[in-house]
C-alpha cells in the first residue's frame, strides 16, 4: 500500500475509533439513566398504581428491564470493536476485511435503535407519572 494509502486508512480508522468512544458515551449514559430511572419507578411504584393498572405498570417495568438488558449488550459489542479498532490502529500489518464496515454499521444502526427506544419509553414513563 502506498503512504497515501495508508494515511488515508489510518485518518478513518482513526474517525472510526473516535465516533465508536461517542457511542460508548451515549451508551454509558443510556445505562446510568436507566437504572435511575427503575429506582425511580419502584420508588414510586405505590402513587403510580393508584391510577393504573397492574398489566400497565408491569408492561413499563419489563419495558425497562429490556431497554437495560440491550444497552448491556450493545456497550459489551462497542467495548470489543473498540479493542478491534485499537489493535488495527497498533499494528500497521493488521489485515482489515469488510467485515469491520458491516461490524460498524450494525452498531450505528443498534444505537439509532437504542436511542429511540430510550425515547419511547421516557414518553410513556412520564405520561404514566404524570397521570396520563
Amino acid at each position: 500500500m502506498d503512504v497515501l494509502s495508508e494515511s488515508r486508512l489510518s485518518t478513518e480508522l482513526q474517525e472510526l475509533y473516535l465516533q465508536n468512544k461517542e457511542w460508548m458515551s451515549h451508551v454509558s449514559f443510556l445505562e446510568d439513566e436507566n437504572r435511575f430511572f427503575q429506582k425511580l419507578f419502584g420508588q414510586k411504584l405505590f402513587i403510580i398504581g393508584k391510577s393504573h393498572t397492574t398489566r400497565q405498570i408491569n408492561l413499563i417495568s419489563e419495558s425497562l428491564a429490556s431497554l437495560y438488558e440491550r444497552t448491556v449488550k450493545l456497550k459489551n459489542l462497542i467495548i470489543k470493536h473498540q479493542h478491534l479498532l485499537e489493535d488495527i490502529l497498533k499494528d500497521a500489518e493488521h489485515t482489515i476485511g469488510l467485515n469491520l464496515i458491516e461490524e460498524h454499521a450494525t452498531i450505528t444502526a443498534e444505537v439509532q435503535e437504542l436511542l429511540l427506544a430510550d425515547r419511547l419509553m421516557k414518553s410513556k414513563l412520564f405520561m404514566m407519572v404524570e397521570g396520563n
